[in-house]
């Protein structure tokens, strides 16, 4: 969310990362602990018309590893508002949306911003509220936030678990049932890994189909190095796995023509 009230996409309030904007806004640099543990230029303390001043900034999800990603188009492309982006979506008529909803008890307590007033009225004016065409998920590790979408039977509400599981018990699976239809889960909440090796698959999917509730894997990426050595640094073999083997209902990644070219075609593995 801008100052001014302008939802738009980015995945994160963090300006640094994914702009320029340290170069025009370092004065705006402020420390946010709800959000995160470092300093920031925050989106909610820049006007819309100052954020568009700012260039695009492509960064690597693995800067640890040394590896740039598409460095000739480091600073391609624009931001885009949420409403650009639900037009842009159904004019490619893809099959869905998600919309991943963050720090929204932030934003409506410190900023008087409301995001979910925000996505709700950008949703209806799409109409993306009364069609059955097209999935509409809203994400959101807020249960509070979920809830507010409960009214709108063909939203399908996926609680975003970034912590690292390893089981989820009965109790707690209830409690999910009450404000979430599906679950996003690290990779390493479904199979664990040691010094880059695949080590055990976890009870987890299997616990959350028990009591109907999809399960979501996140984030598959192409790059080798994020890639288990015994998926043979191969991303449609960890796919196969996740999908084939685990019987995962989803994948949220980075590269997402891998993963179709996957699912139009999957490969099955046998139990091993």
């Amino acid at each position: 969310m801008s100052k001014d009230g302008v939802a738009f996409c980015l995945n994160s309030a963090d300006l640094l990362g994914s702009s320029n904007a340290m170069t025009s806004f370092m004065s705006r640099s402020t420390m946010v602990s709800e959000i995160q543990p470092k300093s920031g230029i925050f989106s909610f303390d820049l006007t819309w018309s100052e954020i568009q001043t700012l260039t695009p900034q492509l960064t690597s999800p693995l800067p640890n590893s040394g590896l740039a990603r598409n460095p000739a188009n480091k600073n391609q492309g624009k931001f885009i508002t949420l409403s650009d982006f639900l037009d842009f979506a159904k004019a490619k008529a893809v099959s869905g949306i998600l919309i991943d909803i963050e720090n929204a008890a932030y934003l409506a307590s410190k900023k008087g911003l409301s995001i979910i007033d925000a996505v709700t009225a950008a949703l209806s004016n799409a109409t993306f509220d009364k069609q059955a065409t097209q999935q509409v998920m809203i994400q959101s590790d807020d249960t509070s936030v979920l809830s507010k979408f409960k009214n709108v039977p063909g939203y399908k509400r996926v609680l975003s678990i970034k912590e690292i599981i390893g089981d989820v018990p009965k109790q707690t699976v209830e409690e999910i049932k009450k404000f979430a239809d599906a679950v996003n889960l690290p990779r390493s909440s479904i199979v664990t890994t040691n010094g880059g090796f695949t080590t055990t698959f976890t009870t987890v999917v299997d616990e959350l189909h028990a009591a109907n509730i999809s399960a979501y894997v996140s984030v598959l990426r192409n790059e080798y190095v994020a890639i288990a050595f015994d998926f043979f640094s191969d991303p449609v073999v960890e796919l196969a796995t996740y999908v084939g083997r685990l019987g995962i209902d989803g994948v949220v990644t980075d590269y997402p023509k891998t993963a179709d070219a996957y699912l139009s075609k999957p490969i099955t593995y046998p139990t091993v």
